[in-house]
């Protein structure tokens, strides 16, 4: 449960990058701190079933901002919920994160130099899609990667700091497949397996949430990355 003291959530609408671009609806968690904080973007699962107020995106924007003092976006990809254009299957949905971090970075309490992207089965794929081409995304939080749909790897690699978070019973991101492909990835990285979680990780978004916050806690204070 949320303080409605340790953060305030706001509504916001913004741009997608690219032509055409789509009206995308989003909300924002502000921390109470006052100084400039770092800046999380969410990604929800697949957008036939799912939205930005999936479970573990909801939980994870509401502590970030109330235990780490972070703001924190969550979004709707375009033809979810109020956001305008149609789903492409994660051909043009890059193109919404891209708007999402514009928008956040337009926020006053928002630190530029530190900007996270945390993505969730779908999202997870167009987190660490778009990640290598915009170096204001310091690091990526990939969880229930949807492996499945990137055969050999994805056409560029993302070099700076990462984290992998599957459940152990995750049947479409499978720990024994995962772990190869974490290992073949450049730079900083790691692996973590939410005990007894399957892909969605329902039942399982506070420990989830306790990895993911963990770790961004430790990057938000590291400097250089």
């Amino acid at each position: 449960m949320t303080s409605s003291s340790a953060q305030a959530e706001r509504t916001i609408t913004f741009q997608s990058a690219g032509q055409p671009s789509f009206l995308m609806e989003g909300i924002l968690h502000v921390p109470s701190i006052e100084k400039p904080a770092p800046v999380v973007v969410l990604c929800h699962p697949q957008p036939a079933s799912s939205d930005m107020n999936d479970p573990l995106s909801l939980v994870l924007a509401q502590r970030l901002a109330v235990e780490a003092g972070m703001l924190a976006l969550r979004f709707n990809f375009r033809g979810v919920g109020k956001s305008q254009g149609q789903q492409t299957d994660g051909r043009m949905e890059p193109l919404d994160l891209a708007g999402a971090i514009n928008a956040v970075l337009g926020q006053p309490e928002a630190n530029p130099g530190k900007v996270a992207v945390i993505g969730h089965g779908f999202g997870a794929n167009i987190a660490l899609m778009y990640a290598p081409y915009d170096q204001r995304i310091r690091t990526v939080v990939a969880i229930s990667l949807l492996l499945y749909r990137i055969g050999n790897g994805f056409p560029k690699a993302f070099e700076r700091p990462k984290l992998f978070i599957t459940g152990e019973f995750d049947e479409i991101c499978p720990r024994h497949k995962l772990e190869p492909f974490v290992e073949q990835q450049p730079g900083p990285k790691g692996m973590n397996v939410i005990t007894g979680a399957r892909h969605l990780m329902r039942g399982y978004e506070d420990e989830t949430a306790h990895a993911v916050i963990k770790y961004i806690k430790k990057w938000a204070v590291m400097p250089g990355v």
